[in-house]
Order: C-alpha cells, then structure tokens, then sequence
C-alpha cells in the first residue's frame, strides 16, 4: 500500500476506506504548521486530503464552514465541495479545484478578478450577522500577548504597539462569516473565481477579511482596492482609528506567528506593517 506522507496511521486508513483505489499525486503541505495537504486520484475525480496534527484547530474550522455557510457557494462552483469528514481525527476530503492560483500573478491586479472576489466576499459575508460583545476585547488580549513571547519587534515599536493596544476602548461588534485568510493566495483561477482554504473560519467583524489584502497588496496598490469594493460594495469601519488599530494588531500577531515558525518573509512583512499602522495612529 502506498504511504501517504504527513498522515497519521489513523488519518491513513480513513483515506483508504473513503478512497480505495486512490493514488497520489502531490504533496502540497507548506511544512510550515501541523497541517498536510494531498492531492489524490480517486479514478473518477481528483480530491484534496486536509490532515491535520493533534494541536491543528484549522480543520474543524474549515469543517464547519463548509457545514454552514461554504456549500452554498460549492453548489455553483465557487468553492470545492466537502466529500468527507473526521473531526475527531481531523481529517477532510474536499474536490479537487483545476485552475490557476492568483496569487503572484498578473491576475492579482486584474480588475475583473478583484471584482469578482469582492462579490463572492460579499456574498459570504451576507449570510448572516450577530452582534459579539468580546470580540474586539479578545483580538486585543490576543495581540498583546506575543510581546510575552519571542519576537524580533524592535523595543521602541513593540513599547509603542503595546501602549495602542492597551489603550484602544473594544465595543460590541457586529460579526459576520469570516474566510479569515482572503487574498489572492486562496483564490483561483478556473472557468470563475474560486475560493478555497477555510481553515481560519468563523465570525469577525467583516473589516477583519480585508486586512490580508492590505498588507499583500493594497497599501502598495491602492487601485485593486477600488476595484474589489466595485464587487463587494460597502463597507463599515473600513478606514479610521479603528481601522489602523485592526492593522497594527493583526501586523503584531503576524510577526510574532511568523517568527515563531521561521517564516522569514512573513514576519517582514508584519514588522513594516508595525510601524506602517503606528504612523497613521500616531
């Protein structure tokens, strides 16, 4: 029997029962976290396995949104479709999308595409809304909290970042279905926009999905914003102090997961963001 690497012998066995005859094709986990992502013929089809390891929560999550909200836009096309599922073993089997990844391409400044992902934004974060009281407050203390922990924040940025941080006033928030990841790197490119990975799943303020693509793209490209708010429309709290708070606590926790896990690039990008977010405050 072929060994499908990064799986548990578990996880392993549940791929045979749900796919006997399956074969690999690829293996296209980043290494870079408890997570294993396989590309596999079934004969019949193409499927993606999501595995994930004993502190992996990206599973479940990525479950549940295709049990809530997900299948609604797997049903026309813009999102694969669940096949299987094992919570306890966190292990997940989806359809296998052909196409073209838009990220680092030059579909990532086509405006036709941005269009296009902020309709399909829109429409998942249309499918519902609650208001959260802790929301806010909760983000805060969880930004705070990699100053306790190894970072490479310069000391001046990391005493100003904490002194915002703890000074910003969290309110309820109105919370809606939230990819969590949206950009071009879980976008692609087939007969339309498809999008994928929901492994950061669940309900945040809807300016919350924007902050990946300022720090990927818009802050250097501010027209392929303009393009993407032609498909999704309006927005609240998208700008302002709230806004450039969002952007520094998400630039704080960037740098310090990156680093963490060594991804050098990543935490680059977070530490400019740092200081990007503690000009526009102040």
């Amino acid at each position: 029997m072929e060994r499908l690497p990064g799986l548990t012998q578990r996880q392993a066995e549940l791929v045979r029962e749900w796919f006997p005859r399956a074969e690999l094709i690829a293996d296209l986990s980043w290494g870079l976290t408890e997570s294993t992502v396989l590309q596999m013929s079934t004969g019949a089809q193409n499927v993606v396995i999501k595995a994930g390891g004993h502190h992996n929560s990206h599973i479940a999550r990525e479950i549940r949104a295709y049990e809530t909200v997900v299948h609604s836009l797997a049903e026309r096309g813009a999102a694969p479709t669940m096949l299987r599922a094992d919570r306890e073993q966190r292990l997940l089997a989806l359809t296998h999308i052909p196409g073209v990844l838009v990220d680092g391409g030059p579909l990532e400044s086509d405006p036709v595409t941005l269009r296009a992902a902020g309709e399909l934004l829109g429409e998942l974060h249309g499918m519902g809304s609650s208001v959260d009281q802790a929301i806010e407050a909760n983000l805060v203390r969880a930004a705070l909290r990699w100053f306790d922990r190894p970072h490479r924040i310069p000391a001046a940025a990391a005493a100003r970042a904490r002194r915002a941080l703890e000074d910003y006033e969290p309110r309820p928030a109105v919370v809606v279905p939230s990819h969590g990841d949206y950009s071009g790197r879980n976008w692609i490119a087939a007969d339309q926009l498809v999008v994928i990975d929901f492994g950061r799943f669940g309900h945040r303020p809807a300016r919350q999905d924007l902050l990946r693509m300022h720090f990927r793209r818009w802050h250097d490209h501010p027209e392929e914003r303009v393009a993407f708010f032609s498909g999704y429309g309006d927005i609240a709290d998208a700008d302002g102090h709230r806004w450039w708070l969002d952007v520094l606590r998400e630039a704080v926790a960037t740098a310090g997961w990156a680093h963490k896990v060594g991804d050098e690039a990543f935490e680059v990008l977070g530490l400019r963001f740092i200081d990007v977010a503690l000009d526009e405050i102040g």
